[in-house]
């Protein structure tokens, strides 16, 4: 059994892996400059980490497996309200964990066939169960159409760009809730224009809520 302490040191180890990861390119961190980086000898590494793959792996997986669970979290309200509770979350882990998501869209192709596969089948789950709410809230059309625009809407959200320093975290969340009820009233058939239908405010107060 891992003590928690030790569970506390490995996570910060792999919080210092990852935001070595993203700054650099994981295919530019040898395993040896991930080992200085970490404080520790080359050999010390395997220890913690079967591989330098292997915990790139985890650190994408556990990111999707954290979104598949998303909808188990939003079961109440309307179909309308729960799609935007799963958005509104997706968008708030992006908030915690940009690295996460930068090292899930830019090094996928990183990993091996099987690891790429598992990747690939936990992204499809979770575009499969927003497709399954959009069409519970009314969307229509062709169901390629449908697929094309869930797999867009996901691209969007895992590729959210950085704060930017010139404007405000409130006015940010603002733009952000904007985009995606566009992007909701145009995936859903027939798209409600009214504010009234609208049931997410556009500034998003509980952004950061997990």
């Amino acid at each position: 059994m891992v003590s928690a302490c030790a569970e506390t040191r490995l996570e910060i180890l792999r919080g210092k892996a990852l935001a070595l990861f993203a700054e650099r390119g994981f295919a530019q961190v040898g395993m040896r400059e991930l080992a200085l980086h970490l404080g520790m000898a080359a050999g010390s590494l395997y220890h913690h980490f079967e591989s330098k793959e292997q915990l790139l792996f985890e650190l994408i997986e556990e990111l999707y497996e954290e979104l598949l669970g998303a909808p188990r979290a939003v079961a109440r309200g309307s179909a309308r309200q729960r799609l935007e509770q799963l958005l509104q979350r997706h968008v708030a882990l992006h908030e915690r964990r940009p690295a996460q998501f930068q090292l899930a869209e830019q090094e996928l192709r990183c990993l091996t066939p099987a690891h790429r596969l598992r990747i690939q089948e936990l992204r499809s789950a979770y575009e499969e169960r927003l497709a399954h709410l959009l069409l519970e809230a009314g969307a229509g059309g062709a169901p390629a159409c449908l697929r094309f625009g869930v797999q867009a809407l996901v691209g969007w959200l895992n590729n959210l760009p950085p704060a930017c320093p010139d404007l405000p975290a409130q006015q940010r969340q603002e733009v952000i809730g904007a985009l995606l009820l566009a992007a909701l009233d145009n995936l859903l058939e027939p798209a409600p224009r009214q504010a009234s239908t609208r049931s997410l405010p556009l500034a998003w107060p509980a952004l950061g809520a997990g």
